[in-house]
C-alpha cells in the first residue's frame, strides 16, 4: 500500500495497543534508568543547569508553600517539587533532588516514546513500523542525553511532543475540541520552559490553516487556538495568585528570558554551531577526526549523510500525498517547527541539546516513513535491516558516553582533595565559569556569586566557596570594551592578594588561546579572551601548587617581584 493511502485513510486496530505502549513506555523507562545508574553522571558533562536547577528546587520539595515562582519556568519547579517529594516518599535518592531528576527526566523520556509509538501507529496504520520509529527515537543521541541526565527540558518536551503530535493528527480535520485541547496542553509545555513557544507556535498554526480549505474557517481556527493559549495561561496564573513570585497571565506570555542576554544575537560563527547541533542530536561525537578535514569528524560526516538520506525518501513521500490533509498537518507540524526552530537558534545557542531536541524531532517521523517505504519495497527484511541499524545507534551513542561516565563520583573526590590543599577561608579561587570545579563547588560548598567586593579580610570561612569568574564579567556586561573587562579582572584578583588570600587558577593559567575559545564556546570572540589571557600572563607570575587527577593543575598567582 502507497503511503499517500495509509495516511490518507488511517485505520487501525486498537486491541495490541495498550499492550504495545506498556511495553514500549516501561522498556524505555527501565533502560533510561539502567544507563542512568550506569553512567553515575547526573551533569553529563554538558552543563552545570542541574546543579543550580537542583538548588532551586530545593524549596519547592522541602516547603512548597512559600518557595518562589520563576516566570520563564513557571510550572517546571511545582511539578518538579511535588515529583521529589514522591521520590522521597519511596526512598529513591531520598532527599537529592540533584540526582532525582534524572530519573524524572528518565520517565518523561519513557513516555516521550509513548507519545511516538502513538503518533506513528496513528498516521502509519502500522504497529511494527510505530514501535521501531519509538526505538529510533531513543536511540537519538540528544533524546537519550538528556533522558539520563539532570537538564530541566525533557519534561517540558515530552509535554510539547504530546501536543506536536495531537496537533498533526488531529489538525488534519479540526475541530473545536481538538484545536482547544492541543492549544491547552501546547501551553502547559511553554509554561513549563517558556522558549518551547517559539518553534512550535507557527507549526501549529501554520497546521491549522493549511490543512482547512474554507479560509474563515481558518481565521476561526487560528483564533480559537489562540483565545484557549491565553485562557490556559489565565487560568494558571490565577491559580498561583498569591504565592511569592507569582505573576499576570500577559507576564507568562512574555517573558524575556535571555532575550538581551550574552547569548543573543545572530552571528556567522553560529552556522558552525547551528550544524554542530543538528548532527549530534542522532551521533554522539567520539570517532577520529577525518585526516586533513579540519573541524569534520567522521561522526559529523556520517549524521550528515545519514540525515540526508532520511529527508531524501520522506520529503517525496510527503510531496506526493501533499493533496492530503494528514500529510499537510504532519510536515507543517513538525517541519515546521525545524524551520522555526533553527531560525530561533541562531539567535541563541544553536549547539545547545535542549535548543536542538524539540525542533530535530522531525528526524524521528521522517524515520518512520523511511521505515514504511523499506516494508512496502524489501518487506520484513528491509525492516530488520533498519533496526539492527538503529541498534547499532543506540550501541554507539551509549559507547559515546563512556569517558564521562563516573564523573560525579570522580568531583566529590576532587572537591575534598581541592579542600585539603588548599584553605577555603585562605583560598579565592580563580575558575572559568563554565568549568567543572565551579559547578562542583558551588554544589559541595555553596552557591555564591563571584567577585572579591563583599570580601574582609583572610580568613574568612563564610562564603566557604571565593571565587572569581574569568569570564564572569563578559557574561553580565557583554557591552564592556575589551579594556574594561581586563581591568575589572585586574580589581578583582589584586583586591583578594591586598585581603591576603591565596589565588589559586584552576586549569586557566596553561590554557593557550584556542583551548579558550572551545572552552568558552560562542559568548566571547578570540580578541576578547586574548585580552583576558594576555592579562594574566603579563601581570601576574604563577607557581605551580599542585595537580588533580581530575581538577588539573592548579596555580597559584601572585604579582611579579618588583625590580
Amino acid at each position: 500500500m502507497a503511503l499517500s493511502n495509509r495516511i490518507l485513510s488511517p485505520s487501525d486496530r486498537y486491541s495490541d495497543l495498550l499492550a504495545d505502549l506498556a511495553l514500549v513506555t516501561a522498556g524505555g523507562a527501565a533502560l533510561l534508568i539502567a544507563i542512568v545508574l550506569w553512567f553515575d553522571n547526573a551533569q553529563g558533562g554538558l552543563t552545570g543547569n542541574g546543579v543550580f536547577k537542583s538548588l532551586e528546587l530545593a524549596p519547592w520539595v522541602r516547603d512548597p508553600a512559600h518557595a518562589p515562582l520563576f516566570p520563564s519556568n513557571y510550572l517546571y519547579y511545582p511539578l518538579m517539587g511535588a515529583l521529589c517529594r514522591g521520590l522521597d516518599a519511596l526512598g529513591a535518592l531520598a532527599g537529592d533532588p540533584r540526582r532525582q531528576l534524572t530519573i524524572i527526566n528518565a520517565l518523561s523520556g519513557a513516555l516521550s516514546l509513548g507519545v511516538v509509538y502513538l503518533l506513528v501507529r496513528a498516521v502509519t496504520a502500522d504497529r511494527l513500523v510505530a514501535v521501531l520509529a519509538a526505538a529510533f527515537h531513543l536511540a537519538s543521541s540528544f533524546v537519550m542525553f538528556l533522558a539520563i541526565i539532570n537538564e530541566d527540558i525533557m519534561p517540558s518536551y515530552t509535554i510539547l511532543l504530546a501536543a506536536m503530535a495531537l496537533g498533526a493528527v488531529w489538525f488534519a480535520r479540526p475541530t473545536g475540541a481538538r484545536v482547544v485541547g492541543v492549544a491547552a496542553l501546547f501551553s502547559l509545555a511553554w509554561l513549563m520552559e517558556w522558549r518551547l513557544m517559539f518553534p512550535t507556535l507557527p507549526a501549529l498554526l501554520a497546521a491549522l490553516w493549511l490543512c482547512e480549505p474554507r479560509t474563515s474557517r481558518r481565521i476561526g481556527w487560528i483564533a480559537l487556538f489562540a483565545v484557549a493559549m491565553v485562557a490556559t495561561t489565565a487560568l494558571v496564573s490565577w491559580a498561583w495568585w498569591g504565592h511569592e513570585n507569582a505573576v499576570g497571565p500577559f507576564e507568562l506570555i512574555w517573558t524575556g528570558k535571555a532575550v538581551r542576554s550574552v547569548w543573543a544575537g545572530f552571528t556567522w560563527a553560529k552556522l558552525g554551531y547551528l550544524w554542530d547541533g543538528m548532527v549530534a542530536y542522532l551521533l554522539g561525537a567520539g570517532i577520529a577526526n577525518l585526516p586533513g578535514v579540519p573541524g569534520w569528524d567522521l561522526w559529523r560526516v556520517l549524521a550528515t549523510l545519514w540525515m540526508l538520506a532520511v529527508a531524501v525518501v520522506a520529503l517525496p513521500m510527503l510531496w506526493r500525498a501533499r493533496g492530503n490533509r494528514q500529510a499537510r498537518a504532519l510536515a507543517a507540524v513538525f517541519g515546521g517547527s525545524f524551520v522555526a526552530g533553527e531560525v530561533f537558534n541562531l539567535y541563541s545557542q544553536p549547539q545547545d541539546p535542549q535548543m536542538q531536541i524539540n525542533v530535530m524531532a522531525w528526524l524521528t517521523v521522517a524515520w518512520a516513513l523511511v521505515l514504511v517505504a523499506a516494508r512496502a519495497r524489501w518487506g520484513g527484511k528491509g525492516l530488520a535491516g533498519l533496526a539492527a541499524l538503529t541498534v547499532a545507534l543506540f550501541a554507539y551513542n551509549v559507547w559515546s558516553l563512556a569517558p564521562l561516565r563516573g564523573l560525579d563520583s570522580a568531583w566529590d573526590g576532587a572537591i575534598e582533595r581541592l579542600e585539603r590543599e588548599a584553605d577555603p577561608a585562605r583560598t579565592v579561587w580563580l575558575m572559568h565559569d563554565f568549568d567543572w570545579a565551579m559547578v562542583y563547588g558551588s554544589l559541595h560548598w555553596g552557591v555564591n556569586e563571584p567577585g572579591t567586593d563583599s570580601l574582609g579580610s583572610a580568613p574568612q570561612a563564610v562564603p566557604k566557596f571565593k571565587w572569581i569568574g574569568f569570564v564572569g564579567q563578559v557574561l553580565r556586561h557583554p557591552d564592556w570594551s575589551d579594556e574594561r573587562l581586563a581591568a575589572d579582572l585586574r580589581h578583582e584578583i589584586d583586591r583578594a592578594l591586598d585581603l591576603g588570600y591565596a589565588v589559586m587558577v584552576v586549569r586557566l593559567w596553561d590554557m593557550d588561546q584556542a583551548e579558550l575559545e572551545s572552552a568558552t564556546g560562542m559568548i566571547a570572540g578570540s580578541a576578547r579572551l586574548a585580552a583576558l589571557r594576555r592579562l594574566l600572563h603579563e601581570d601576574y607570575v604563577a607557581t605551580l601548587a599542585f595537580t588533580d587527577p581530575v581538577a588539573g593543575p592548579v596555580h597559584r598567582l601572585e604579582r611579579p617581584a618588583r625590580k
